[in-house]
């Protein structure tokens, strides 16, 4: 099977630094050609990939009319060029619409964001059911008039990167992730400290949210069970993971899917996550972790977190949220499309 993949042209894939959804796309080009099937990558020109073909967006913002217009241009040629048996795009949907128009092509559109209503719904009428859509995660699509043409997919971690370590003692609870209110960074503090448990935080400061952590996080942390360690990179979050008793996870939003929740259980690591976005999806309530209402409910949750078996999260990730099993997921919804 050829497999046209295009991203949007801001980062390259693999990204140098920040970059979710590159990182996505470049384990799924690894899986996809490895076991025979042919990509084609349309992204920033810095991509890097020892095993697809790649081709440059001419412009390198999505934002603009120009812009859009130059990177649907280049796309349609790409197709037209390398004829694919399938698009699975995580770029703008927009630069679609004239392949959309012209060629019949199956399509897949991947979300790991907000879906657009009025952009989903216009393309589906240009495409019919030439085009699917899949999101990160089932609770995505509750609030859309016609899911119809939506599969829920989730996102993967490494597992074979991600991994347990027996030999090192559990140490304290951990928070990983951007410091700002909708993360629940504060009510991390507030379980930690009234379970007299060390709580690690781990991430970075966004932009604009510097009074949030001078009033709500640096506070506290002249307390000794309070650590915040900065940003950290993958050697250091599994290190970090794997010394910890548990993940907190007091999401106040619907996060999408929430990757560090795959990577903590990839290092069996139970998680506690407030009920919103993924984490029911996410967590087997009582089996590898708990899912909970409030700060309350969460700190009832650590005192129990023993009974959940570190095995049996790892085995569980290893499962549902490994790169070969989402890559065959999207390789089976590709299938069912070619055949209708």
């Amino acid at each position: 099977m050829k497999i046209l993949i295009p991203v949007d042209p801001e980062i390259p894939v693999p990204p140098l630094l920040y970059g979710g959804v590159e990182r996505l796309v470049d384990g799924l080009v690894n899986a996809y050609t490895s076991i025979g099937h042919d990509v084609i990558l349309v992204a920033h020109e810095d991509s890097k990939s020892a095993y697809a073909k790649i081709y440059a967006w001419p412009a390198k913002d999505s934002r603009g009319s120009l812009n859009s217009f130059r990177n649907s241009r280049k796309l349609y040629q790409v197709v037209s060029k390398e004829k694919p048996d399938v698009i699975h795009s995580f770029g703008r949907l927009l630069y679609m619409f004239p392949i959309m128009i012209f060629k019949n092509i199956p399509m897949v559109m991947t979300y790991g964001r907000a879906i657009s209503v009025k952009t989903t719904g216009i393309s589906s009428k240009l495409a019919g059911n030439k085009l699917y859509f899949t999101c990160c995660g089932a609770h995505m699509l509750k609030d859309l008039p016609n899911t119809n043409n939506f599969t829920p997919i989730h996102n993967f971690t490494l597992v074979d990167y991600f991994i347990p370590n027996s030999t090192v003692k559990k140490e304290y609870l951990m928070f990983l992730g951007r410091i700002e209110d909708i993360k629940g960074t504060k009510e991390a503090i507030d379980v930690a400290l009234a379970c007299n448990q060390k709580l690690i935080i781990a991430g970075n400061i966004q932009p604009g949210h510097d009074a949030y952590f001078e009033s709500q996080i640096r506070p506290f942390l002249n307390n000794e069970l309070i650590e915040y360690v900065g940003p950290v990179n993958d050697s250091q979050k599994k290190e970090l993971l794997q010394k910890a008793k548990a993940f907190l996870f007091p999401i106040k939003w619907e996060e999408p899917f929430g990757i560090v929740m795959a990577e903590a259980m990839a290092c069996g690591v139970p998680i506690i996550g407030f009920k919103r976005g993924s984490v029911p999806e996410v967590v087997k309530d009582g089996v590898t972790g708990f899912v909970v209402n409030n700060v309350d409910e969460m700190i009832q949750a650590v005192l129990k977190i023993d009974e959940i078996d570190r095995n049996v999260v790892r085995e569980d990730c290893v499962n549902r949220f490994s790169l070969e099993f989402i890559a065959n997921e999207y390789l089976q919804l590709f299938q069912k499309m070619l055949k209708a």
